[in-house]
């Protein structure tokens, strides 16, 4: 029950800082080419927004680590799905806010219960079971966990490397996707490394791994964000990420799926109506935000923290080109 509830209150978290992040990424010029992702990142880093979603998202994600280690990945992930739901209230009060009108139909809340309603479904039908030894990762496990990071880490530079060839709303789905895988291994990663933790080793290969995997998430995600609205972007991430980390539980951490046929049908129908919702979400998506021009991002307050508080007034009309207002 309170693993349950730090699930929960992680994803309110985590909701919220997705929307800030996308909120200030939005607004930022596209870099492009080689280390496109750690230039967008600087940019980021001076934008009070997206800051402000880094701490609250660092808050959700403590939440999840205590969840994590009081409660298994294959019921706390599912959980994090809520985080959609907590998305869409705020991405839509955003809308009213700045153009009075709540920018989210019929049809995106009817896909966002399908993605909630189909993960708790599959979560309620798992019913997992834990090999006595779980969370000691052995050297079957590590190899699992480890060889896991690595092709997430792969998928993602795979992803930011063919992602400028594509149009926006596909670029931000292969992003998202790619994201997700990461944070799904990371997951599992998080639990390993708590349980490495919990046995006196602060030092570990779990948490060398999630070192770097993490940080590559985060970028990714936030050129997700970036290439898209934030209602077609979370989707996919909130969605995909807990069926990444329940699907690695196994061979990663000992944790299993119940295996009897009606077992298996609850799971096969909580998964077919979360990609159903998943679909309508990426589809819809990008009508649910206003649209803006890629060429002259809307000013904001971070835009003033950019240019200086005493300098004159500048607006971007390249990549990296200032001209006088």
């Amino acid at each position: 029950m309170v693993a349950a509830l730090l699930g929960l209150a992680a994803a309110a978290a985590l909701a919220g800082a997705a929307v800030l992040q996308h909120d200030a990424a939005s607004t930022a010029p596209a870099p492009r080419g080689f280390g496109a992702g750690v230039r967008l990142l600087g940019r980021l880093l001076r934008r009070r927004r997206w800051l402000a979603g880094q701490l609250l998202g660092a808050g959700g994600l403590a939440l999840f680590a205590v969840a994590l280690h009081l409660g298994r990945v294959v019921v706390v992930q599912p959980l994090l799905a809520t985080q959609l739901v907590f998305s869409l209230l705020l991405a839509g009060a955003l809308a009213r806010r700045r153009h009075g009108r709540a920018g989210l139909d019929v049809a995106l809340w009817g896909a966002a219960a399908l993605v909630v309603g189909g993960l708790v479904v599959f979560g309620l039908t798992a019913r997992p079971s834990v090999d006595p030894d779980g969370t000691d990762v052995g050297a079957l496990r590590l190899t699992w966990l480890l060889g896991s990071a690595g092709a997430a880490l792969a998928v993602q530079l795979v992803a930011g490397t063919v992602g400028h060839r594509l149009r926006a709303g596909r670029r931000c789905l292969l992003l998202a996707v790619a994201a997700a895988t990461g944070f799904g291994v990371d997951a599992l990663l998080l639990k390993a490394v708590g349980a490495h933790v919990a046995a006196g080793e602060w030092l570990s290969w779990p948490l060398l791994a999630l070192a770097v995997l993490a940080p590559s998430s985060l970028v990714t995600a936030q050129r997700a964000f970036q290439a898209g609205a934030v209602t077609q972007a979370l989707p996919a991430i909130a969605a995909l990420e807990p069926v990444v980390a329940i699907t690695l539980a196994g061979p990663a951490l000992g944790e299993h799926l119940a295996s009897g046929a009606g077992w298996r049908a609850g799971q096969a129908a909580g998964l077919a109506a979360l990609l159903v919702g998943v679909v309508v979400l990426a589809r819809r998506g990008p009508w649910a935000t206003a649209p803006r021009s890629p060429a002259t991002p809307a000013t904001t307050a971070d835009d003033e923290d950019e240019r200086g508080e005493g300098g004159p007034r500048l607006r971007r009309t390249g990549e990296d080109s200032l001209s006088h207002r």
